[in-house]
């Protein structure tokens, strides 16, 4: 029931997953059961919970999750603790699938702080680049970003396949003398690590160059710096279908410059790998955009069930526990 275009397309997402995967897993749709059978159609393979609250935009996540235990959020997170189910997915509130993972599910053993992963498509070689956190925990410490870049490995190893994957630390500057004294105390932590691929210090601007397969930095600035970026490809992609594209004169330019577009345009359709699991979890929780509709929400079931498979939880507890 979260999302902006919920839960229409939500339902439509179930849908495309199960038409378009070999070995499709069965899928429970929690929420008001009466819209979601209407939508649903009688489909086989997929059970609706109901469930008659939703968490809004407006209040506290926490509290309403305490207060009340028929939302939504509460219910699917409930049946992976119960073992009814394997992973929960949402296009919700990230806030409540926060409070909810924390509250329901818990912390895995010698993690100190959850991080999101934040996936962004990037211009090299490189698909896409893990922007860790991306705004789970709003304060940290370096031992926290030491951490963070266990469990971004063990992330982008097990659901990205990417082997042996470069680590990279947001800073003021390239040098290792360069940052915060946080910045300088995790670089120093990060470059003694030899369970990590640490490439070193990036800016800003290396993020969606795909200099390293993860960025790392603190969730405020994460947060900060991924909304920056997606309020600029909403300017930049405004632009050119409204400054260069829009009239007579540029849908005659579009209809000529099209293989080009579509092959900018792939390169920035980040429906197939947004989503990410919320790391330090003890269980799977797949977080993915409000703005999802059916295409990301099939991508976003299907990170969830590659990180139920790879065991991506046991991998991130066995290099705590290692590191410890």
């Amino acid at each position: 029931m979260g999302g902006d275009h919920a839960p229409d397309e939500i339902v439509r997402g179930a849908l495309l997953y199960r038409a378009n995967s070999a070995n499709a897993a069965d899928l429970v749709l929690v929420g008001d059961a009466a819209r979601l059978q209407r939508l649903l159609g009688g489909k086989a393979g997929i059970e609706i919970v109901h469930a008659a609250g939703v968490i809004g935009m407006d209040e506290h996540p926490a509290a309403a999750l305490r207060r009340r235990d028929d939302t939504s959020i509460g219910v699917a997170t409930r049946l992976v603790k119960e073992g009814k189910a394997d992973a929960v997915v949402s296009a919700g509130n990230t806030g409540a699938t926060m409070a909810a993972a924390l509250l329901i599910l818990g912390r895995v053993r010698g993690i100190d702080r959850p991080a999101l992963c934040g996936m962004l498509p990037v211009t090299s070689e490189r698909r896409a680049t893990c922007l860790l956190d991306a705004g789970a925990t709003m304060d940290a410490d370096a031992r926290n970003l030491l951490q963070y870049a266990r469990m971004a490995t063990a992330f982008m190893e097990k659901v990205h396949g990417v082997q042996r994957p470069l680590v990279g630390l947001i800073n003021v500057g390239e040098e290792p003398e360069k940052g915060d004294k946080m910045r300088l105390e995790a670089h120093a932590l990060l470059a003694s690590a030899t369970d990590l691929n640490f490439y070193g210090n990036i800016e800003g601007r290396d993020v969606l160059r795909g200099i390293t397969d993860i960025a790392l930095t603190d969730g405020f600035n994460g947060n900060v710096l991924a909304k920056g970026l997606e309020g600029a490809f909403d300017t930049l992609s405004n632009g050119i279908r409204s400054d260069i594209f829009g009239g007579p004169l540029g849908k005659i330019a579009g209809a000529i410059a099209l293989p080009g577009i579509r092959r900018f345009r792939n390169r920035f359709d980040y429906d197939p790998y947004v989503s990410a699991p919320l790391l330090g979890i003890a269980g799977v929780s797949v977080v993915t955009h409000g703005r999802a509709r059916a295409n990301m929400m099939r991508w976003a079931i299907a990170v969830g069930e590659r990180a139920v498979a790879t065991r991506l939880v046991d991998a991130i507890g066995t290099a705590a526990v290692s590191a410890a």
